[in-house]
């Protein structure tokens, strides 16, 4: 009986040293995988800050240039049509000049385009409005 005691309380013993040392062990890991966590949930959020603010850079860059290449495009498109529109202007007013001055000879006797020729007079003048004002040797 006391042989069964002995071997008894050794076991006891064992368990109890077997136990301690795999709950160390077992500790050690929940620590370690505990700091895993935390790191890798960092990482996490740090990577998924920075993408986010990398893909906003990048929109306003692209967002700058297209309101850049827009107002380019805009003087250029306003540079042209008024450039058309004083060619324009250069080569029809001395001829609706002389029209509006001498355009009808004989009081009366209007010819057939004559009302068409004043409609285009009026709306040449109110086109000359749409430029901006410039000093010129035109006027």
């Amino acid at each position: 009986m006391e042989i069964a005691l002995i071997v008894l309380s050794i076991l006891t013993i064992s368990f109890l040293v077997a136990y301690v040392s795999v709950s160390s062990k077992l500790n050690s890991v929940s620590k370690g995988f505990a700091q895993l966590f935390i790191a890798h949930n960092t990482l996490r959020e740090s990577l998924e800050g920075a993408i986010p603010k990398a893909d906003q850079d990048i929109h306003k860059e692209n967002f700058i240039k297209f309101l850049s290449d827009s107002r380019d495009w805009a003087y250029e498109y306003i540079e042209q049509v008024q450039s058309g529109l004083n060619k324009f202007i250069k080569e029809v007013e001395p001829q609706l000049e002389y029209y509006n001055k001498y355009g009808i000879v004989i009081e009366g006797m209007a010819p057939p385009h004559d009302f068409a020729l004043k409609k285009i007079s009026k709306e040449f003048e109110d086109l000359k409005k749409l430029l901006p004002e410039e000093p010129s040797d035109r006027r």
